[in-house]
């Protein structure tokens, strides 16, 4: 069979799970991904850094161009990185290392998820076994592949900033004055005031970030300038553990700070159990401060070195899950990308 015949075979074989995700232009021949992921807008002009990953990661695999796919499409699509899942209604989805809301349904309103209507979700791999334990009740087919694909991030950007800060401390966007790059965390709260003496040695952190690849390793080399990290947001956390950052979930709560168990009585953020569970923790490591009272940073940062240990968590199994042809190795230590291609994501 000659090799265009063998191609366009293939292609109408479907010989990738998700490959019905791809649209191709008539006129101009060209092929791009629909992607589900939260983008920019008019009103919010800036990046949420974890959701724009998304887009990076599932680009640089496939090296495939994406387009934004709606939430409510009716044509296939495929979704990764955010708790996004249960926003999800009509069409094929295709769900790869996506979180759910399981409180909430395709609206937003806090009456518990079910599948809607006309909706097929497939699962290829979730963020966590709290998050497939949920969609087997619903009868949905979940393998055992877990994880968030952001932790694939060192091998689109190699890590090559020099450490400047004893601690970074990055802050949840509810936390700012406004949804922008150039927000500031609100004054009223204590907790992240910094007196004279640790000036320069502490960094508070917001994740949004201009729409741009430029803006993108610009927000990513705070983080990576930083030699420990404390996070109220989820991908500060899976940040830092994919490179190896020592780091700690900064809760908002009294009590004892510690490993918390993910199946205790003591509030975790859902989507840090999901995310560790999935990563083979039974326990989120937690730095436990009120947003009222100012924080003693030289203990923080004790607590830190003293209890953090690397993830043994590789994300082979998610790799392997992928569910379009990869155009990259696990085994890689730096992807190879085509130049051009993480450019053309609309953010």
């Amino acid at each position: 069979m000659p090799f265009r015949a063998a191609r366009i075979f293939f292609r109408r074989g479907r010989a990738y799970p998700a490959d019905g995700a791809i649209a191709t232009n008539q006129r101009s021949g060209k092929s791009a991904l629909r992607l589900s992921w939260v983008w920019t807008t008019g009103t919010h002009p800036d990046c949420n850094l974890g959701d724009a990953l998304s887009a990076v990661i599932v680009s640089a695999i496939s090296h495939l161009p994406v387009t934004r796919a709606g939430f409510g499409l009716k044509s296939e699509r495929l979704a990764a990185v955010g708790t996004i899942g249960h926003a999800f209604h009509l069409g094929k989805v295709h769900l790869w290392g996506t979180g759910f809301d399981m409180s909430r349904d395709w609206t937003g309103a806090l009456e518990g998820y079910k599948v809607p209507r006309e909706t097929e979700l497939v699962a290829h791999a979730v963020r966590g076994r709290r998050t497939a334990a949920a969609l087997r009740e619903r009868g949905i087919d979940v393998p055992e592949a877990y994880g968030d694909p952001v932790w694939f991030l060192p091998k689109v950007f190699p890590a090559t900033v020099a450490k400047e800060y004893e601690l970074g401390v990055v802050v949840h966007i509810s936390e700012l004055t406004e949804p922008t790059a150039a927000s500031l965390v609100r004054s009223t709260i204590e907790r992240y005031k910094i007196a004279p003496e640790f000036a320069g040695r502490i960094r508070i952190i917001n994740t949004y970030t201009p729409a741009s690849v430029p803006g993108l390793r610009l927000k990513l080399n705070e983080l990576l300038s930083c030699r420990r990290i404390l996070s109220t947001s989820l991908h500060g956390l899976v940040i830092a553990e994919a490179y190896g950052i020592p780091c700690a979930w900064f809760a908002t709560h009294q009590g004892n700070s510690g490993r918390l168990p993910i199946d205790g009585e003591q509030a975790i953020d859902h989507r840090l159990k999901d995310f560790y569970s999935g990563a083979n923790r039974s326990d989120v490591l937690s730095y436990l401060q009120p947003l009222n009272v100012a924080t003693d940073w030289d203990n923080a940062i004790g607590f830190i070195d003293d209890h953090w240990r690397p993830l043994e968590y590789t994300g082979e199994a998610l790799f392997n899950a992928f569910p379009l042809r990869s155009r990259v190795r696990f085994e890689s230590e730096q992807w190879d990308i085509p130049p051009g291609l993480l450019e053309s994501i609309p953010y």
